[in-house]
């Protein structure tokens, strides 16, 4: 009899001990899902996040081609390198010109037609035949090409945002990008398409 008490004893003060436990965990539960709910009531807001890079920094697309000549081993090495270096944001700035992309063109279409006359073409007429095949590239075949022709495309696309060169000199390239006729008939000083090089 004695073992019967004293075991009921032992469970009634773990069933109290149970209790306690429960209801202090019950308590605490209610209390942080108050704290949630007014924490769900607030608004959060963060700030918006922006890529910056250290003052300098710029991006460089570099092609190099090396020709190696006949003769005794190392004598004689010819390499021929294009490069373009854009700069990369050093700070946070909100004020972007609509026109940014149109400028930059305007800089790097005549170091493009300089290039190209250097290597013996006719500089000025490939960049507009260039513009022209832009301008006429069905949107099936974007993203169908090379690599090197993607590019390509990308550098020789106009922004659709209604703008147009400043310059006299360039206003040609608007006319060459919103053509409709041949452009091999139109720039014929110029044989090469930039989708047909084989780089």
């Amino acid at each position: 009899m004695r073992k019967k008490a004293r075991t009921s004893d032992v469970l009634l003060t773990v069933a109290c001990l149970n209790l306690l436990l429960v209801s202090t965990v019950s308590q605490e539960f209610s209390k942080s899902l108050d704290a949630s709910d007014k924490e769900a009531d607030r608004v959060l807001s963060r700030q918006k996040r922006y890529l910056i890079f250290p003052q300098g920094s710029n991006i460089q697309l570099v092609y190099c081609l090396t020709i190696g000549a006949y003769g005794r081993n190392g004598d004689l090495v010819l390499g021929l390198t294009a490069a373009m270096a854009w700069e990369l944001p050093s700070k946070l700035d909100n004020k972007f010109p609509d026109l940014l992309h149109r400028r930059t063109r305007s800089v790097a279409y005549p170091k493009i037609e300089a290039f190209l006359k250097s290597a013996g073409l006719d500089g000025r007429s490939c960049v507009l035949k260039a513009l022209c095949e832009a301008g006429q590239r069905p949107n099936w075949k974007i993203g169908q090409g090379t690599f090197l022709q993607e590019l390509m495309h990308a550098v020789f696309t106009l922004p659709k945002d209604g703008g147009k060169f400043e310059s006299v000199d360039q206003q040609d390239y608007d006319l060459a990008y919103g053509s409709n006729e041949n452009c091999t008939e139109l720039y014929p000083a110029c044989e090469h398409s930039v989708y047909d090089l084989a780089f």
